[in-house]
């Protein structure tokens, strides 16, 4: 319990990152084996699947750009060189990619949502 003793930003993240790849492998079993079971004749597809598929097309949104938060990060393109003053989580640039993130994930979903629909 001492990893959520100072629940920052930066550990949500990094969890939502681990959640959103679990559910990834696991929607990607789950689908190979629908798809042969699809091919087969054994199933028909079910019209809330479209849905489920908006869901799961926006948790790769979300994953993809926290992957690429990670990347520049690690790469120093995200944090200013010298970050020892400070926590770097705190620097303006990261603040604005993590709302960046949060728009474009929300807005994939919403985008996708109103594809099914119409």
């Amino acid at each position: 319990m001492i990893w959520f003793s100072k629940l920052n930003i930066e550990r949500l993240l990094a969890l939502l990152q681990k959640i959103t790849g679990w559910t990834l492998l696991g929607y990607l079993i789950v689908h190979v084996i629908f798809v042969n079971r699809l091919a087969h004749g054994e199933l028909t597809e079910p019209e809330i699947f479209k849905y489920f598929l908006v869901l799961i097309g926006s948790i790769v949104v979300f994953h993809a750009m926290n992957g690429i938060r990670i990347i520049l990060i690690e790469t120093g393109h995200l944090i200013p060189k010298h970050h020892m003053e400070e926590p770097w989580i705190y620097y303006k640039t990261h603040r604005i990619y993590i709302w960046v993130t949060i728009i474009i994930t929300i807005l994939s979903f919403f985008i996708g949502l109103y594809m099914v629909i119409r």
